[in-house]
């Protein structure tokens, strides 16, 4: 197996921040096509003919005679915030917001090297009020420049006087920064482990009426968004959890996560497809159980993890080390 097959397997469903949801057909089907050609890269199988585009399944194509249908679904961790909204479409209305600021900031000299931390209580504003929340934000931003350093300060409601940000924010961090960015604390969370969703996932899939195949495929692809992503700390083993899935429809069922890639036949137990294995490599498994264990870098209060991460970015541009 080529370097570039197993990078384009553990690749996430790629898609413009702020879309909505549910991508449009065409990006649809060209996401999901590159979902198939990982995963016949990775099992280095080559149809007799070049794979069909339909709808249940996504894909068909013929192998050794025998026709495989292959249904290619996004991972969805299906977690609820307090408010009883479900994260990933508060996480899809966040990106849109992102999308709007960013192109508010730009036109704003004053506002391009202001780094703002935007800590909501639950959700982001409906998207009639975007504009108006962004300019009591701008507002609010430039009537404190003068006080602003390279450090973060904190604001909070009681230092809110505009009805959005009061309705809708918790707190807001200010600080100067060359790679200023607006970031929010809906972007962050926990990131599900392979477990029972995995199985809720196949369940509703089952559930549809497939077009007749000798053997029916189901990929599962994890994505970008903590809502879409999946934690394998320990690879393959993490998929112990997952009840056993011999009565559902598909004869395979492929889980497509960043950090690898898994397979389960029926009948058989789950194997790694692609990824290197964890152990020795990174950050050790109770390294990383402390990290999840610490609020403030899941839900990121101060920005701390975001100036972490930005301060890689710095780090990446500039071609200088760490420390």
């Amino acid at each position: 197996m080529t370097l570039e097959s197993r990078r384009l397997f553990c690749r996430p469903i790629d898609r413009a921040a702020g879309d909505d949801c549910a991508m449009t057909r065409p990006a649809k089907k060209i996401a999901e096509r590159r979902t198939l050609d990982a995963v016949l890269a990775a099992l280095a199988m080559c149809p007799d003919q070049e794979p069909q585009d339909g709808e249940a399944p996504d894909f068909t194509m013929f192998v050794s005679g025998r026709l495989i249908g292959v249904e290619i679904t996004e991972f969805s961790s299906g977690d609820v915030l307090e408010d009883g909204n479900l994260r990933r479409a508060v996480e899809s209305e966040w990106e849109r917001l992102k999308l709007a600021g960013d192109a508010f900031r730009r036109e704003d000299p004053e506002l391009r090297e202001v780094n703002v931390g935007l800590m909501f209580k639950a959700k982001v504003p409906p998207r009639q009020d975007h504009a108006a929340f962004l300019e009591e934000v701008a507002a609010f931003v430039r009537a404190r420049l003068s006080g602003l350093t390279s450090n973060n300060r904190e604001y909070r409601p009681s230092d809110f006087s505009s009805p959005l940000m009061q309705a809708y924010l918790r707190t807001v961090h200010l600080r100067m920064d060359r790679y200023a960015e607006w970031h929010a604390n809906l972007s962050a969370g926990f990131v599900a482990r392979p477990g029972y969703r995995i199985a809720e996932i196949v369940a509703e899939k089952s559930t549809t009426k497939f077009r007749p195949v000798h053997e029916l495929w189901l990929v599962i692809q994890c994505g970008m968004r903590i809502s879409e992503m999946m934690l394998d700390i320990m690879g393959v083993e993490d998929f112990e959890a997952v009840p056993n899935l011999d009565a559902c429809y598909f004869s395979r069922v492929f889980v497509l996560a960043y950090t690898g890639s898994y397979e389960r036949e029926k009948g058989k137990g789950w194997r790694r497809l692609t990824g290197e294995s964890p152990v020795g490599h990174g950050s050790s498994f109770d390294g990383m159980k402390a990290i999840l264990a610490d609020p403030d870098w899941l839900n990121d209060p101060d920005g701390k993890a975001h100036d972490v991460a930005m301060e890689c970015v710095r780090q990446f541009r500039e071609g200088t080390d760490g420390p």
